[in-house]
């Protein structure tokens, strides 16, 4: 028995019991040979409306088992065949026991969707207006990158179709995985950053007085922001679940994931973007100054500076695909002219070790080292080379105003006319920088 029944089953029970409570009231009326007096009659009154409250529910439950029922039908009829699901079971709980849905899962899952594809399946036709309600998603993680329609509308499939798809790939996602993280309350965040920091301390004689040192705080409000998009589908597609979970998952919420990692990097301030690390944020800048063409000295003196000046040891280093081409490809002698790569050639093991192979000479990804330090290559650092961020994590954090949400309504523009669907995505979210002396923009050359 599923909630659906058993909630059918409460509803009948309880109202049996109000039906024998002012049953049980006339009773006693007619054995005394009276009419029910003032307060009987009240309380007979309040019984009836319990019930008819109770009939709403009934109706409301027994709805939902419909839909359930038929949009596993449906799902028989679509896709692979559903196994036999115990009683008390949704009908994908057996394939997803062991992990969390994602959000195309849930997207399908939900009660909107299910409603308009029951009406859909019975009619042929959406319903007017139709809204899924928003879906939350508060999952950090990879998204998948299935392939979605052509110009964003999904177009009928060929007679024939070859399972799978060719999914467009997008660069890797890292700065916010490498602050901190947490969830917001409300719609702006108020936070203190040390300024200056004097220190007084001094050896001090008997009874002297002592030297004083000096701290200031500022006050600083960050609003939380929104990133968002919309995307129309077709009312075909949303026939097919497995399409549309695809959608979600490998399109819609990726393209807000993209632009939350631009914007945390280069967002700018008084409009609607995020206000990014590198934007206005009194982060220091150090200039290639004397060690121009070596960029790997020019990120050794600012990874150097911190540590002098903000007493900080810096945790990571991003720079843009170009930069790192000019530094893992750095040769010894004058201009590169005996041949060596000092980061290890290709077939070759360390530099100096003579050509031996290795693993030295490999290039691998997320995990590449300056100085010994984790370095992540993205073009999100900047549209053109030149650029590189030094960072430590606890210097700034993401705070977001819930997860990521899905809604879909056919009510948008004409789409009801045309037998389409928007499904928007969107995250509100704000960047708190802590302390800007931990980070350092680096402008290499």
């Amino acid at each position: 028995m599923n909630r659906f029944e058993r909630k059918i089953k409460a509803v009948e029970q309880s109202m049996l019991e109000h039906v024998n409570s002012y049953k049980d009231i006339y009773a006693k009326a007619e054995e005394e040979d009276r009419d029910p007096t003032q307060d009987e009659r009240l309380e007979i009154e309040s019984h009836l409306k319990a019930i008819e409250v109770l009939k709403v529910e009934k109706k409301d439950a027994e709805d939902n088992l419909a839909t359930l029922n038929g949009v596993e039908e449906m799902g028989r009829k679509l896709g692979p065949a559903v196994p036999h699901v115990e009683v008390g079971e949704e009908p994908h709980d057996r394939f997803h026991k062991s992990f969390a849905k994602s959000i195309g899962e849930q997207f399908v899952d939900s009660a909107g969707y299910k409603s308009a594809i029951q009406v859909y399946r019975e009619s042929g036709r959406l319903p007017s207006n139709f809204t899924t309600g928003l879906i939350g998603y508060d999952t950090k993680g990879t998204l998948l990158e299935a392939a979605g329609g052509g110009g964003g509308v999904y177009a009928a499939p060929v007679p024939q179709v070859v399972p799978g798809e060719v999914g467009k790939l997008f660069q890797q996602l890292t700065i916010a995985d490498l602050i901190l993280d947490g969830m917001a309350t409300t719609s702006s965040l108020r936070y203190v950053v040390e300024g200056t920091a004097t220190s007084g301390a001094a050896g001090v004689a008997e009874s002297s007085s002592k030297p004083e040192s000096v701290l200031g705080f500022t006050t600083t409000d960050e609003p939380i922001k929104k990133i968002a998009t919309l995307l129309p589908v077709s009312e075909e597609m949303l026939q097919d679940a497995p399409a549309i979970q695809s959608y979600i998952n490998g399109r819609l919420a990726l393209f807000v994931r993209i632009e939350e990692e631009r914007q945390l990097l280069r967002g700018t301030s008084g409009g609607n973007e995020v206000q990014g690390i590198l934007t206005s944020r009194g982060v220091p800048v150090y200039a290639g100054g004397t060690a121009v063409g070596n960029k790997a000295v020019q990120l050794f003196r600012a990874m150097n500076g911190m540590r002098g000046s903000a007493f900080l040891e810096p945790e990571w280093i991003i720079i843009h695909p170009d930069d790192w081409a000019d530094i893992r490809l750095l040769q010894d002698g004058a201009g590169g002219t005996i041949g060596q790569f000092f980061g290890g050639g290709p077939f070759a093991g360390p530099y100096g070790n003579g050509g031996q192979v290795g693993n030295g000479g490999q290039v691998s990804g997320a995990n590449d080292l300056i100085w010994n330090k984790p370095t992540y290559v993205t073009g999100a650092i900047g549209t053109a080379k030149g650029t590189a961020l030094i960072g430590t994590r606890a210097s700034a954090q993401v705070w977001r105003r819930g997860g990521m949400s899905v809604e879909a309504s056919n009510s948008h523009s004409t789409f009801f006319a045309q037998n389409l669907v928007a499904i928007r995505a969107e995250e509100r979210l704000g960047l708190a920088v802590y302390r800007p002396t931990g980070f350092v923009e680096v402008r290499l050359s």
